[in-house]
């Protein structure tokens, strides 16, 4: 029977062991800490670059529902001037069938005329004041989202009995023009937040399929961070066994 002092086998293979059961403990407290099983390629490379496919999907849907949401702004800033210029245009055919009574004389149509003049300058101040950002809404400019010049320039004189027909006429066209400007930007705002749901719902799904990838089942990690730390105890014991078997087996023949 021979004995090998130098060359201590048993306690090379307790270190071997231990060494991989401590990088496993490691990594099983690294993936706790973080709450992802997935904190580096050597953990999973193929899941680790779906998982980060995914990641930029979600952020590329979280953009797509910002801008949109700006969009509806945009929208919703347009609509409210253009309401705004639609009420003064009710207001304006009201003046103007008032102004087309027999009953009025030539100082009544005036005084009318002064205030569809006035009626007429606060539409041009909305459409002149409704921008985003710096741009202009209602200008038919470009980024613009209509234009009211037609409504804006509209020629209204009810001081005059062949001009009283015209004016009626007038108001009536611009009043549809921006109607249908109205209903435009209705149509655009629904498609945007229909766009926003089937989007919201895109990302839902993506961030629900990275997180499988990616997040930790804390349950099966908790049971397995307690089975390796006993393992490594274990394996710590066990070397520190073979180690005074050899130092004894040292004093023995020294």
């Amino acid at each position: 029977m021979s004995f090998s002092l130098n060359n201590n086998t048993n306690a090379l293979t307790s270190n071997f062991f231990n060494d991989l059961n401590t990088q496993k403990l490691d990594n099983t407290l690294k993936q706790l800490s973080t709450g992802s099983k997935l904190n580096s390629a050597a953990d999973d490379a193929a899941s680790l670059a779906i998982a980060n496919n995914f990641s930029a999907q979600v952020r590329e849907a979280g953009q797509s529902i910002m801008n949109a949401n700006d969009s509806i702004g945009m929208i919703q800033i347009a609509d409210g001037a253009v309401s705004g210029m639609s009420d003064n245009m009710d207001k304006i055919r009201e003046l103007t069938l008032k102004a087309s009574s027999a009953a009025m004389n030539d100082a009544n149509r005036n005084s009318i005329q002064n205030e569809i003049n006035g009626l007429m300058k606060s539409n041009s101040q909305i459409a002149s004041s409704a921008e985003y950002n710096g741009i202009s809404l209602l200008d038919g400019s470009s980024g613009s989202l209509a234009n009211t010049s037609s409504v804006t320039g509209a020629e209204i004189d009810v001081t005059s009995e062949g001009g009283l027909k015209k004016a009626l006429e007038s108001v009536d066209t611009a009043r549809n023009a921006l109607g249908g400007m109205r209903s435009e930007f209705g149509s655009s705002q629904n498609q945007l937040l229909a766009e926003i749901r089937n989007t919201s719902v895109f990302q839902i799904n993506a961030a629900s399929a990275e997180s499988n990838l990616r997040d930790v089942d804390f349950a099966q990690e908790s049971a397995n961070f307690s089975q390796q730390n006993l393992q490594v105890r274990a394996g710590s014991f066990s070397q520190a066994q073979s180690n005074i078997v050899a130092e004894n087996l040292t004093r023995l023949f020294s």
